[in-house]
């Protein structure tokens, strides 16, 4: 049996090898050259800078020789020549810094991008998934009337005194016949604004005085809710939720419509609980 023996390296390919190191080599050594040319222009320019200031001044200073209008010289003269001296040196300081610093924060800027977007990685990979939410349907919530208003005359402070003795930091308010949703309110906001009207000589607030001046406030003071029908499920209203910027709340009616009567009430914290 005859071994062929194993071919060589072509001379073009050596060649063109070699050719990519000595290419390589003088980028490095252009390198080298053009940091140690910015290092000498930078130290050549500031003791030029400082020389020529030097005999500007002592030129000026030593050019009268009454003593009060030298001393008035002297400081007109610092007053000029300081200012330049700092400009020009803040330039070449500035000009000799410049790329190392660039580079320093380009690579920082590239390093902490790669560790976050890792760990955001590993968050998500580490995240629990949502079959427990799954499984529980929206219907079997049912709180929606248990944490509700439908009193529009009921006092402010009232309201406030139903929210601390359930426990809630927020409530819905309905339609006293057709429990329809009519709105939101929350606590912290109540407390603020009963807080500013104890000043005043005004009536005790109702809710429906409460909610009339919030709609005066405008649009961004309004709560933001979605609704969703009694067929879905925990799942359902947690992706609800994420998807519609500012959301916190969920009202559940049969059909998902908000013409509809409210059939449960679920907030972040209540999903939160059973993830």
């Amino acid at each position: 049996m005859t071994i062929s023996p194993t071919p060589s390296a072509s001379p073009a390919t050596n060649q063109g090898q070699s050719t990519a190191q000595t290419t390589q080599e003088g980028i490095v050594s252009n390198e080298k050259i053009d940091a140690r040319n910015r290092e000498n222009i930078a130290f050549g320019v500031l003791i030029a800078s400082i020389v020529a200031i030097l005999l500007v001044s002592a030129t000026a200073i030593f050019s009268t020789t009454d003593a009060k209008e030298r001393s008035l010289v002297s400081q007109r003269v610092m007053d000029s020549t300081l200012p330049l001296y700092g400009t020009w040196v803040g330039t070449i300081l500035a000009f000799y810094f410049s790329r190392n610093a660039f580079e320093a924060a380009s690579s920082t800027t590239d390093r902490n991008a790669t560790v976050f977007q890792q760990v955001r990685s590993d968050l998500v990979s580490a995240a629990p998934p949502d079959n427990k939410l799954a499984n529980i349907s929206l219907k079997s919530l049912a709180n929606g009337l248990v944490f509700s208003q439908d009193n529009l005359n009921n006092p402010l402070e009232d309201v406030l005194k139903d929210l601390n003795s359930k426990n809630r930091y927020r409530t819905i308010v309905v339609d006293k016949t057709t429990k329809n949703y009519v709105n939101l309110v929350y606590k912290v906001n109540v407390s603020a604004f009963l807080e500013q009207r104890q000043s005043g000589t005004t009536p005790q607030p109702t809710l429906q005085n409460y909610l009339d001046w919030r709609k005066e406030q405008g649009k961004q003071c309004q709560p933001i809710v979605v609704f969703l029908p009694e067929t879905a499920t925990l799942a359902d209203a947690d992706a609800k939720m994420k998807e519609t910027l500012g959301c916190r709340d969920v009202i559940v009616t049969a059909d998902g419509q908000k013409t509809s009567p409210v059939v449960a009430y679920v907030t972040d914290n209540d999903i939160n609980e059973y993830k």
